[in-house]
């Protein structure tokens, strides 16, 4: 299945890019796409276009920062029906729970998860199976939208705990500084905001039960449409990849979402050549090589993003893997 972008997205963007002064017509001139193909508002680009695009923004742009200077400039219907079902919502959790359910009504190519440990939230955002380097543009696009999105649907002045983004750290963070006034970590395995759990259970000003199902609805229909030519196993691995990114890797977690019984699941699965926890092992296999030769994040960290009870535990399984310990294999990549 070709990954894709709703064209109201793509308009939102450019909408904002032309704000910041990029000229729209020599984006599209570049990227060779035609106007028209934008007119049909239910239509969608390939995901490739997408990524392109945004490459484009960063290399015309006059100034540093453009993705957060984009964000600032984006109108609420940027959002479309995902938009609305998140204003519904009773409270920001529920309302990054529909981002994340919802999502792939904008970009089937983008993986958000949401989960809560301990006392933290965090909405995460990567593109995975890409040999694209993070763009510093679309990643400051996501992580300003994230508090942006926090801010006005609470109405409240939420500082995050921390900031995460998969790009490197640019000569100058001055308007990070200003946006989030938080602390700041480049070169991340994804782009995320953490914040305090407690500020999740806030009230929404424009929640709205009713109007909340109605959206729901629609929103689940018009998912429905989207193209699902994806095997179970690339399902499968699909939802863990964004489950280990912060969300349930269990059995039952990732059947419900298929909509099967963890045993039909894992029936299919066998019948397929494979089980659940071989591919749960493989992942996070994977992942670890990933996070240790691209993330300058800490080894405790990486198992904690992966889902290890304990970090003694990552290792012994790292070991299985590869014969040696993390810290030995980061310094010998």
């Amino acid at each position: 299945m070709q990954n894709s972008v709703s064209v109201k997205l793509v308009q939102a963007i450019l909408e904002a890019a032309a704000h910041c002064g990029l000229d729209v017509n020599d984006l599209l001139t570049a990227l060779r796409l035609a106007p028209g193909c934008l007119e049909d508002v239910d239509g969608r680009i390939p995901h490739e276009q997408f990524c392109a695009l945004w490459q484009l923004i960063t290399q015309r742009s006059k100034s540093g920062c453009i993705g957060l200077q984009m964000a600032t400039a984006a109108k609420p219907k940027t959002w479309d029906v995902l938009g609305y079902a998140m204003h519904s919502s009773a409270n920001l959790g529920e309302a990054f729970e529909r981002l994340v359910r919802y999502s792939r009504l904008r970009h089937t190519g983008a993986e958000f998860t949401f989960e809560v440990r301990r006392d933290i939230a965090r909405i995460t955002m990567a593109i995975p199976n890409t040999l694209l380097p993070p763009n510093d543009a679309m990643g400051e696009w996501v992580g300003a939208n994230f508090v942006l999105l926090s801010r006005r649907l609470t109405g409240l002045d939420i500082v995050p705990l921390q900031m995460g983004f998969q790009h490197p750290k640019p000569e100058d963070v001055s308007a990070y500084h200003r946006l989030f006034r938080s602390p700041l970590a480049f070169d991340h395995p994804v782009n995320e905001m953490r914040l305090d759990a407690a500020l999740i259970q806030n009230p929404l000003a424009q929640a709205d039960p009713g109007l909340s199902s109605i959206l729901d609805r629609h929103a689940e229909e018009l998912l429905a449409r989207l193209p699902q030519s994806e095997s179970l196993l690339d399902s499968v691995n699909r939802l863990l990849s964004q489950a280990l990114r912060g969300g349930d890797p269990s059995l039952v977690a990732i059947a419900q979402q298929l909509g099967y019984t963890p045993r039909t699941l894992q029936r299919k699965l066998q019948e397929a050549g494979t089980s659940y926890h071989s591919l749960l092992d493989e992942m996070r296999r994977e992942l670890s090589i990933y996070y240790l030769r691209e993330a300058q994040i800490a080894i405790s960290e990486i198992a904690f993003l992966l889902g290890f009870s304990e970090t003694s535990a990552f290792h012994r399984a790292f070991r299985r893997w590869m014969g040696v310990s993390p810290g030995d294999f980061r310094r010998s990549a």
